[in-house]
């Protein structure tokens, strides 16, 4: 017998056999709502602490670049950067080309840019350098690159033990003498080499992180106002005779040296090496860091 194939209308349309899956209930959908929010809250502080890691890493390797410049800088001209003249002295330059550390307005930061590859913002030989970036001188575990007023702001600082500003802020005092490596342009200091650290260079300081006020670390402060191309001023220069602290809102000084870390700050020494210095060091041994020839052990 010939059967005949069945017709669409006699095809059932679903299967009435076949369970129907419930979707999950307000409850369940809670509980793993719930489940997600413990992991990403068990997970976060141990994104926050590879971050951190990671942030005082970059930055002590910046500071190791800055070392390199440092020993590059003392081999070709004999002596370190100095530290600058007065707050807002400028780039000095004689006939186009920028003055020699002993009679340059700027600091450190500006006469060390040809041996930390800105050779170009250096043969600027103007003060108008410091509206452009220099990527090394931010830590990552603060700021960014940062501009107020134009002028790119800076976190790291030269150390000089004792009085700051020998009694005068606007006219180095020729009579003075600074003991740290990064002395002050104008003064009895003389230029430091290598043969003028008999502390030994690896136990002498040179510069490290300055403390700031975390509620003005995008608008500056007067401490933090013209950045890296400015003369000695706690914009780049700061003292060891107050404690190391972290950055905090409100209580900082302006001269003290501090860090967005969480256990110190990092300091590069006179042979080059990079180490972090708890901020339980006591002033004591700060001031024995950062002066080059007082005889004083660091141990």
């Amino acid at each position: 017998m010939r059967h005949s194939r069945p017709g669409r209308r006699g095809v059932p349309l679903s299967n009435p056999c076949r369970a129907v899956r419930p979707g999950f209930t307000l409850i369940e959908l809670l509980v793993v709502i719930a489940i997600i929010a413990v992991l990403v809250g068990m997970l976060l502080p141990a994104v926050q602490k590879v971050r951190s890691a990671a942030n005082n890493i970059q930055c002590k390797n910046q500071l190791k670049q800055m070392g390199i410049g440092l020993a590059n800088h003392e081999a070709t001209l004999g002596c370190f950067p100095m530290g600058g003249r007065t707050p807002w002295a400028g780039v000095w330059a004689t006939n186009g080309t920028p003055n020699p550390p002993e009679t340059q307005g700027a600091g450190w930061p500006y006469q060390l840019l040809p041996y930390i590859e800105q050779d170009a913002l250096y043969k600027m030989a103007n003060t108008n350098a410091g509206t452009y970036a220099v990527k090394l001188y931010n830590c990552p575990a603060r700021r960014q690159a940062t501009a107020v007023g134009g002028w790119y702001l800076m976190d790291y600082a030269g150390a000089t033990p004792g009085d700051f500003w020998m009694g005068d802020i606007w006219n180095p005092p020729p009579g003075a003498v600074y003991d740290g490596v990064i002395v002050r342009a104008g003064t009895s200091s003389g230029k430091v080499n290598m043969n003028f650290i008999p502390d030994g260079t690896s136990n002498t300081m040179v510069i490290s992180e300055k403390r700031l006020d975390i509620s003005h670390y995008t608008t500056g402060d007067w401490h933090d106002d013209q950045g890296w191309i400015d003369g000695w001023d706690p914009d780049i220069m700061r003292t060891t005779q107050e404690q190391i602290r972290r950055d905090s809102v409100g209580g900082v000084s302006g001269y003290e040296f501090g860090s967005a870390h969480v256990a110190g700050i990092n300091a590069v020494f006179a042979d080059g090496s990079v180490r972090m210095l708890a901020f339980t060091t006591s002033i004591s041994l700060m001031e024995r860091y950062a002066n080059r020839r007082d005889g004083q052990t660091v141990e």
